[in-house]
């Protein structure tokens, strides 16, 4: 049972690796290493299991940070607001797109998480100078306060691993190649014990 379940694990871990756009040399280094297989030979059945926690964004193809006055940035941040413009752009999922809230400072990719402290640093890239034409009046003509929540920063990251292998590419290389591989096992399991 266990073999049938390693064979399916190499399998879907494969999948799961062209499914989120993993950069070449991830594979071993970030699946592999994140993933485990178990059996209950007594119930037949086997388990893939896999980390939960999102991977570093560094590790996904066509990781770039965009000028927040380029082109690029107004057609991959059309129809947001700007609260939740996004300025670092990555290949995951094998679409191209920016991530909400996202920009780049020293080497390092961030996020916007909203519900935080406003920050006195908050990136240029969010700085709305020249956008008060949008902003509220009040009856005298002063501008009134934008009601802005607060945000908090943090790392960004990509999709968790562990939710990836339970759809799309990796659900539905499991489903095919798991009665497969367990139709093989048990078979040869039978054999054997037919020669005694």
């Amino acid at each position: 049972m266990m073999q049938a379940t390693k064979k399916v694990k190499t399998k879907v871990q494969k999948a799961v690796t062209q499914q989120m756009a993993l950069k070449s040399g991830n594979y071993r280094s970030y699946v592999v290493k994140n993933t485990r297989a178990y059996s209950k030979p007594a119930q037949l059945t086997g388990m893939i299991v896999a980390n939960n926690k999102g991977g570093k964004i560094e590790i996904y193809k066509d990781l770039k940070t965009l000028s927040s006055k380029g082109r690029a940035a107004k057609r991959y941040n059309s129809g947001r607001s700007v609260d939740d413009q996004g300025f670092v752009k990555s290949g995951v999922w094998n679409a191209p797109r920016t991530f909400k809230r996202s920009f780049s400072s020293n080497g390092g990719f961030f996020a916007l998480i909203p519900g935080g402290k406003t920050s006195n640093a908050l990136p240029k890239e969010f700085w709305t100078f020249g956008k008060k034409a949008s902003q509220p009046r009040d009856s005298g003509g002063r501008f009134k306060s934008s009601q802005r929540q607060g945000y908090r920063v943090r790392r960004l990251y990509g999709p968790a691993l562990g939710k990836e292998m339970q759809k799309d590419q990796a659900l539905a290389t499991f489903k095919k190649e798991a009665p497969k591989e367990l139709r093989v096992q048990v078979e040869t399991r039978i054999k054997k014990i037919m020669k005694f």
